[in-house]
């Protein structure tokens, strides 16, 4: 990138691509009865509406930011926001069950193509280490307000139109991303690269398998033959992958990386964010609806609370992070989300929202310091030219730990609720019981992440980074 080009479009794009990746995650879930009723779709059918979309992200992600690294950063988030505004236009005229399944899976690969893509274009248009933790600091930021804004614009198109008219909102933000990566944002590639198809079909298929297994699982119980043999298949490509990249010279994914003890607290990490984030945000969605009975509007006004918190946590976190690194700062997330997840564990059915908002506060807070850094430590220990493959990883590991989340803590809900409501005199304490029950679980996976990441570190010592070793540069190329 010539040095009299701004940076901040790059950033612009990038934010406005990562916001579609997750205001999808939401708006799909605040939509979900309106579309239950609307197309008559059976639970068992519903429940592959918004997995539909997490499947198609977590399978692809992986091998979507090498193949940005090789094919170009640029041409691949294009190609991911396209699909995204595509996704989102079948979504609106939908008028089956195959055709929300179709538009969350076009959508879903638009997904797995921005997340990594939208990364490397900021790590790349920020050479300094300083500016880019704060330009990563509001990448992350942008998938807070996507998060925060789902729920709000999904209740506000069931209270005035239909859930068709949720999915607009990624229809034209995403067309804004293509607008300005088109006008201002500069191709970069590694000059010379040759895509490993072999590690991209092997890697790709064997997260699609394991990711089926959690999401499924969870739904029909993990020994089944079906699940059973899921996850054989994953266990069988994902050892595949793995030897095939260790035999390559230019692998999609260098997993000898995962010798260096910071690297692989950074993946570590950045999943038990996500896992408390996303799994802890499902309990308290489920339990503003059918406890406190709140509509999907409702539900989102009052989720701002945590997910307003969420981005000023992230924003201050590019500012502290240049002060004293990312570990202080994901260490001391992770304790005050692991906080807050236990002080949510202990609300009662009868709890207004002043009762509950300090756990919301909390537990925002720390996902939002931690969130961000997770993700600056693991791009900052790979070489330049490589931040595609950094960014494919890290949120290869991000988007496992939030589909584990989401099947574990859901499952542990299922579970308890099931052995309460017999014995239960309210249903609504019956389902608040099993809540708590749920949450507490989820603080106990934040500090134990905590701990063992603290581990690593220890181990890590005074080891020189990845990302100080000179690698071939990336070459620049001005925007067509």
């Amino acid at each position: 990138m010539s040095a009299e080009r701004s940076p901040m479009p790059v950033l612009v794009a990038a934010c406005l691509g990562l916001f579609t990746v997750f205001v999808q995650t939401t708006q799909t879930i605040g939509s979900l009865s309106a579309v239950q009723d609307d197309l008559h779709v059976s639970a068992a059918d519903l429940v592959w509406v918004p997995s539909m979309y997490t499947l198609v992200v977590a399978s692809f992600v992986l091998g979507a930011g090498a193949l940005a690294d090789r094919w170009g950063r640029r041409r691949v988030f294009l190609a991911g926001a396209v699909a995204m505004a595509a996704g989102g236009l079948v979504l609106v005229f939908a008028d089956s069950l195959p055709a929300v399944l179709a538009g969350q899976a076009v959508a879903g690969l638009g997904g797995a193509l921005i997340t990594p893509s939208s990364l490397a274009l900021v790590t790349h248009a920020f050479p300094d280490p300083r500016r880019r933790a704060g330009a990563i600091a509001a990448w992350a930021a942008a998938s807070g307000l996507g998060l925060a804004i789902g729920p709000v614009t999904a209740g506000l198109a069931l209270r005035w139109w239909s859930w068709h008219a949720a999915f607009w909102l990624n229809l034209v933000v995403a067309t804004l991303a293509i607008a300005v990566a088109l006008l201002y944002v500069p191709e970069s590639r590694v000059p010379g690269g040759r895509p490993d198809w072999a590690g991209q079909l092997l890697g790709t298929a064997g997260l699609a398998l394991l990711i089926f297994w959690l999401i499924d699982g969870g739904h029909h119980g993990y020994a089944s033959g079906r699940e059973l043999s899921a996850v054989a298949g994953a266990v069988v490509l994902l050892a595949l992958f793995a030897t095939v990249e260790l035999r390559r010279a230019h692998p999609m994914v260098d997993l000898r990386l995962m010798r260096d003890p910071s690297y692989s607290a950074s993946l570590l990490l950045a999943a038990t964010v996500l896992f408390g984030f996303v799994g802890l945000s499902l309990l308290q969605v489920l339990w503003l609806q059918r406890v406190r009975g709140l509509s999907a509007l409702e539900v989102g006004v009052q989720l701002l609370a945590e997910f307003g918190t969420f981005i000023a946590a992230s924003v201050l976190a590019g500012v502290l992070v240049r002060r004293s690194g990312p570990r202080p700062l994901i260490v001391g997330g992770l304790l005050l989300a692991a906080a807050g997840a236990a002080l949510f564990a202990t609300v009662g059915p009868a709890d207004t929202f002043t009762g509950y908002a300090a756990a919301l506060v909390i537990f925002g807070l720390g996902c939002g310091l931690a969130n961000a850094p997770s993700t600056a430590l693991a791009v900052g220990h790979v070489p330049r030219g490589r931040e595609g493959e950094a960014g494919g990883t890290v949120n290869a590991a991000r988007q496992v730990g939030a589909v584990l989340g989401t099947s574990i803590l859901g499952t542990l809900l299922t579970s308890r609720f099931e052995d309460r409501a017999g014995t239960a005199s309210d249903p609504r304490e019956a389902f608040t019981d099993a809540v708590g029950y749920a949450a507490w679980t989820g603080a106990a996976v934040l500090l134990a992440g905590t701990v063992a990441a603290l581990g690593l570190f220890a181990l890590a010592g005074r080891r020189t980074p990845a990302a100080e070793v000179p690698a071939e540069p990336a070459t620049a190329q001005p925007a067509s």
